[in-house]
């Protein structure tokens, strides 16, 4: 029965990644995948294999240099989770290759999620699952959902995945954020209300970690609406003593209407109707009162200005639950 189950899996995978109609075929990105798993990874959609897992050693390597990432969406995981009802669902955070770093599930289900491959460690790359949420995500660069037979391989049709990606403050692919199901009645229609979350959890984690990684550095927070500075929606602008940015968020490059490489290495002046000194003298340590700003367009938003603060210990530093407030 599986044998046949992964048999005609693996034929309307092959129409549809060349032209065909049927599952898969109205979504782009997941018609795009399955090509690129046939005909870039020579992948076998009916083939079973184990799940790659890194060694012990290598894992806490892994988990080392990402060892902010993960200190910080700890809390935003366990919160997911526990948004989600816990049961049939696994919040999992990988890295930029697509290797599991954490999972949160209840221990009743770890097995489970084992069985189907959601090892700590193991490799949920594109190039080695076939077309998954989180390598999926990984190649486009954006939230998406594979219910089921969406997946490339037919061993992971039991699956539905809802993952998010989490930049660097430079726009580098930082991590995945990602939910999965083991449940058969998971419909995708209910992937909506998940998705949502999963995103809202993806860019709470990247503004956290983009006020951490600045902790240093002059920070400019900013939104049309004073009551959304402080909250994951904002504007993240770091620059340096001379005012010059050197790192912004997406919502600061959306809010300003340009791209990454229109404000890098320019100055505030080049973007708001405001003074050198006016702005600095704004600046406290734990960042000023939101006060009105006007771009150089004419817009106004509000903003609120962190000065350097004194030396401080990374690891004495609050959590990611402490950096923003939620909705």
């Amino acid at each position: 029965m599986q044998s046949n189950h992964f048999t005609r899996h693996a034929r309307q995978v092959h129409s549809v990644a060349h032209g065909g109609a049927g599952e898969g075929g109205s979504d782009p990105s997941i018609a795009r995948s399955w090509l690129r798993c046939l005909e870039d990874y020579h992948l076998d959609p009916a083939v079973i294999e184990a799940p790659v897992v890194l060694e012990h050693g290598r894992l806490l390597e892994s988990r080392e240099r990402l060892h902010q990432v993960l200190q910080i969406a700890d809390h935003e995981m366990n919160s997911l989770h526990q948004q989600l009802s816990g049961a049939g669902h696994a919040v999992l955070l990988t890295d930029a290759r697509g290797v599991i770093l954490n999972c949160v599930s209840t221990p009743t289900e770890r097995r489970s999620f084992e069985r189907a491959g959601l090892w700590l460690g193991a490799d949920w790359s594109e190039a080695r699952e076939g077309t998954n949420g989180i390598g999926t995500c990984l190649v486009e660069r954006q939230a998406l959902t594979i219910h089921q037979n969406e997946h490339f391989r037919g061993r992971h049709t039991g699956l539905t995945c809802s993952a998010s990606p989490v930049f660097d403050p430079h726009g580098d692919l930082l991590a995945v954020l990602d939910v999965s199901s083991a449940r058969p009645d998971v419909s995708r229609q209910s992937q909506f209300h998940t998705m949502a979350l999963v995103n809202l959890s993806a860019k709470m984690i990247e503004s956290c970690y983009f006020l951490r990684h600045f902790e240093q550095q002059w920070l400019l927070r900013f939104h049309l609406q004073a009551e959304s500075v402080g909250l994951f929606s904002e504007g993240l602008l770091a620059f340096d003593g001379d005012g010059r940015i050197c790192a912004a968020n997406q919502s600061a490059l959306n809010l300003l209407g340009t791209v990454r490489g229109g404000v890098l290495g320019k100055p505030l002046a080049c973007f708001f109707a405001c003074s050198h000194d006016e702005m600095f003298s704004r600046a406290t340590p734990g960042g000023s009162t939101a006060w009105p700003l006007r771009t150089l367009d004419g817009r106004q938003v509000f903003a609120s200005l962190r000065g350097k603060p004194s030396n401080v210990d990374q690891d004495s530093c609050p959590t990611g639950v402490c950096c923003l407030h939620h909705l």
